[in-house]
């Protein structure tokens, strides 16, 4: 299993899977840029010039001199300048905005698809709160840092590269002073990067640890509620937070250890601008706008190069969050369909088990060459001990995990070799403890059939489900939104709704794991008919500790350390010579009682 705590994709990783996401968009983030990078030279660079060449015609001015005269050309320069700025402003941003957006949707919608793709097993093992935050953290840090990207690290460079430009032609000197400094500038971000960006990782993951936890429990509080944990629950999230607390601290001393070595950096730079600036106004070889442009770009350069540190920061502290959801993504599927797969086509709806091999453990098989074989149409049933790996046979016909060894076939097509999307819509599933989605009732019964519920069709099942006999009290009938899991709703009726739901399915192939273990008996009894009529057309699995549920079945087989030690009807079973497994738990539940 992963460490969903510790571990995170490389930046360069996070970038490139970043990159790939932006990549449909980059027109629009392209343009963005561009129409930003205008704007700057306009704001930035030719608004200065304007100002330097106003204070030279000052400093020259002659009496008889107009506003108009000397200065009219300037005034109409500077307007335009303002108009256009403001125009190609707007239009970054507005570009920046709708490809931001759609990349964010993109990220979100992508990413749910990995996540969705990693399979049953995964996602037991991952706590759904951690991920859940994962994904969140993830999308905003995707928009937070084209932002970033775009309106800060970009603009910063073209504003020093346009500085240095520009002082490069009318004061040579002040430019190789700027350029001279500014590359030290950018070793002390690069010297320093690695401590601040292992403190920001650091910090991401104990803000990960504290929001998956509370989240956990918020999802589970019914959980936390009756086992009286709210006072440990509390006491948890505190010492996380406590974590989280010394985790920013941490980054705290590392950036202001480098803010240090900058502020050095920067004072450095805009005391040697100034001063070869004076110098060269005092030998008389610059005028004084040009003053004003060294004064003024060394200022702004160092102010900027300052902000860069912490939009650098920012963002690095975004990819460390982004960086969790990219390691988790990036996790190969456990289970896949091969590159030739095809559809299952299902015309009769035989069922065979060929020397399976499974286990969640190496060192601990679960199934040992399990072999079955279910007719066309045939009931079976499974019981035996827990632990023996009934639920697992039910899992692995769904190719919720892949086998470690032999094959199970559908009308003779290897499952291996079919789609996942084909073998499950021909497979109806009613488990234990069905999890349903925060949706209305009618919804979940719905579910897997395109469109909006057909509420003929969905009162239909529900009748033959008795699921009408609770819909029937609830306020807003089969539109009673169901809560979180289905968790508005008893065992009971959760298992009505997903008989329900797999009546309306009609699959040729029914698996039924403990659907009727958190019935009453009367409920039972009604759904239990509604079984038999749903199992009428259908080849039938069925798991079941109470034995009652499966007697009637055309066979049952009892699996045990996961092999078949027993296969019979219920009455040969019963009065098998020797006394095995079966008749062992059948006395254990009727109280002595034999009936065959």
């Amino acid at each position: 299993m992963d460490d969903l705590h510790g571990e995170a994709a490389t930046t360069r990783e996070t970038l490139a899977y970043c990159a790939e996401l932006a990549r449909p968009y980059r027109r629009l983030l392209i343009g963005a840029a561009a129409f930003l990078v205008a704007s700057v030279v306009v704001g930035d660079v030719a608004s200065p010039l304007v100002f330097a060449d106003v204070l030279d015609r000052i400093a020259t001015l002659r009496r008889g001199d107009t506003l108009w005269g000397r200065f009219g050309g300037l005034v109409v320069a500077y307007a335009a300048l303002l108009v256009v700025g403001q125009v190609l402003t707007r239009m970054a941003g507005w570009l920046e905005w709708e490809g931001s957006l759609r990349t964010f949707a993109n990220g979100i919608h992508r990413s749910f698809e990995r996540l969705l793709g990693l399979g049953y097993r995964w996602h037991v093992d991952h706590p759904s709160g951690e991920v859940a935050s994962s994904l969140s953290a993830f999308a905003w840090a995707l928009v937070d840092g084209i932002d970033t990207l775009e309106w800060s690290i970009l603009r910063i460079a073209v504003i020093v590269v346009s500085a240095v430009a520009v002082l490069g032609v009318v004061a040579w000197p002040v430019a190789v002073v700027l350029v001279a400094l500014t590359g030290v500038f950018v070793w002390v971000v690069v010297k320093r990067s690695g401590p601040v960006t292992e403190a920001s990782r650091d910090f991401s993951r104990a803000h990960s640890r504290a929001e998956g936890s509370a989240s956990d429990v918020i999802r589970n509080v019914t959980t936390v509620l009756v086992g009286a944990g709210e006072d440990a629950e509390s006491d948890r999230v505190r010492e996380l937070l406590d974590e989280v607390v010394a985790a920013d601290l941490r980054a705290r001393r590392q950036f202001t250890i480098t803010r240090v070595w900058m502020g050095g950096t920067i004072a450095a730079m805009t005391w040697g601008a100034l001063l070869v600036g004076v110098v060269l106004a005092l030998h008389g070889d610059i005028r004084s706008g040009v003053v004003y442009l060294v004064l003024f770009y060394a200022s702004t350069v160092s102010q900027e190069l300052i902000t860069s540190f912490q939009e650098i920061r920012n963002l690095v502290r975004g990819l460390g969050r982004a960086g969790k959801l990219v390691h988790l993504v990036s996790n190969e599927p456990e289970v896949t369909d091969a590159p030739d797969a095809g559809e299952l086509v299902v015309t009769d709806g035989s069922l065979r088990f060929e020397h399976v091999a499974f286990s969640y453990r190496p060192e601990r098989p679960l199934l040992v060459d399990f072999d079955l074989e279910v007719r066309p149409g045939e009931h079976v049933g499974i019981v035996g001990p827990s632990g023996g790996g009934k639920s697992t046979v039910t899992r692995l016909v769904l190719r919720l995990m892949d086998l470690q060894g032999g094959r199970i076939l559908i009308d003779g097509q290897d499952i291996a070799s079919c789609t996942q999307r084909s073998l499950r819509k021909a497979v109806s599933y009613v488990p234990q403890d069905p999890q349903m989605l925060h949706r209305s009732i009618a919804e979940n019964i719905w579910y897997g059939h395109d469109g909006e519920p057909d509420f003929d069709l969905v009162r239909a099942v529900a009748e033959a489900a008795y699921v009408d006999e609770f819909v029937a009290d609830l306020p807003e009938g089969y539109e009673t939104v169901v809560g979180e899991r289905g968790l508005k709703l008893s065992g009971g009726q959760r298992q009505r709704v997903a008989i329900a739901q797999a009546m309306l399915d009609n699959a040729p192939i029914l698996i039924l794991d403990e659907a009727t273990s958190s019935l009453d008996s009367q409920s039972e009894r009604y759904v239990q008919e509604a079984l038999w009529r749903l199992m009428a057309g259908s080849t039938a699995l069925v798991v079941a500790h109470r034995l009652s549920t499966i007697a009637h079945l055309d066979r049952i087989v009892v699996v045990e350390s996961g092999r078949i030690v027993e296969t019979g009807s219920h009455r040969e079973l019963l009065l098998a010579s020797a006394v095995g497994t079966y008749r062992e738990l059948w006395e254990h539940q009727s109280g002595g009682f034999l009936s065959a």
